[in-house]
């Protein structure tokens, strides 16, 4: 740890960090994706809408209302568009997740505790979910595992990650994310402040821990870590940290709940920082 702290420091370069956009009026932002065309999507867990904004967050939609409907939810947890062509709502009171297209138009339910689902993989409260390959990833809130259905027809077929793993179990998972430039799954454990690394096949590879950790993000081979005091990129094909930058006043402190690393061809040099109440837009500027 000593050694790695001190490698750390050696990596720390001098950026200026600067916000180049902002919306407001969020009643409790949760959870923020990107379908790779210059689209975010923001979930707001208690006014149950699930928002659409262009790069420079000017609103283009908003869909959802508290209810069971098709389209409505009750306090959801997370939003993803890893696929770049539909978006999957974690809607966990409501034992499913919703699907919609990327004009937030409702496509289908894939629900957790349906009957027909065998009772190895049944569960209540789906909390993040990711697509790699032809695989759903669902993490469960229940029994603190990640839940794999096919997506032909959403049927689960497996598990990994729960208490009876080798690996150590997890504390308090909140978000999976996928990589599909290398097939690899990374679940970020708020009760650890780390993140655990799997293959595709729910293979345990390792975890990465960091201490106060406040969200994370992959993009293009890098996994970042935001921190209270600086932002981590670790290089996710030689497996070691590549930069780490000194934020001091830079970020706006605050309620920080997720937070999205965005590729802008050709500067890749942006990022959101999601909160409660407001989402900030910033640009890392080399000195």
């Amino acid at each position: 740890m000593i050694a790695a702290f001190f490698l750390l420091l050696s990596l720390s370069i001098q950026q200026n960090i600067i916000e180049v956009g902002r919306v407001e009026g969020f009643q409790n932002a949760i959870s923020i994706t990107g379908d790779g065309k210059g689209n975010i999507y923001v979930l707001d867990n208690f006014s149950n809408e699930l928002i659409k904004f262009t790069f420079n967050l000017k609103e283009v939609k908003r869909v959802g209302r508290k209810g069971w409907a098709a389209g409505e939810f009750d306090s959801p947890t997370f939003v993803d568009c890893s696929t770049g062509l539909d978006i999957y709502v974690c809607d966990g009171k409501n034992y499913r997740i919703q699907r919609f297209d990327l004009n937030l138009s409702y496509i289908a339910t894939i629900l957790t505790n349906a009957e027909t689902i065998d009772s190895r993989f049944k569960f209540d409260t789906p909390l993040s979910s990711t697509i790699l390959g032809s695989n759903m990833y669902v993490l469960d809130g229940e029994n603190k595992r990640i839940v794999v259905y096919k997506t032909q027809n959403y049927s689960p077929f497996t598990s990994f990650g729960g208490f009876q793993s080798a690996e150590p179990p997890f504390i308090q998972p909140v978000k999976i994310l996928s990589d599909n430039n290398n097939m690899m799954l990374y679940v970020y454990d708020k009760g650890r402040s780390a993140i655990y690394v799997y293959d595709n096949f729910g293979t345990y590879v390792k975890y990465i821990a960091y201490s106060n950790i406040k969200g994370v993000s992959v993009l293009n081979n890098y996994l970042y870590i935001l921190t209270n005091e600086e932002i981590v990129e670790y290089n996710l094909i030689k497996n070691s940290y590549e930069s780490l930058i000194k934020i001091n006043d830079s970020i706006e402190k605050g309620s920080i709940t997720d937070i999205l690393f965005y590729s802008k061809e050709p500067d890749k040099s942006y990022f959101f920082v999601l909160y409660k109440d407001k989402l900030i837009l910033y640009k890392l500027i080399t000195q």
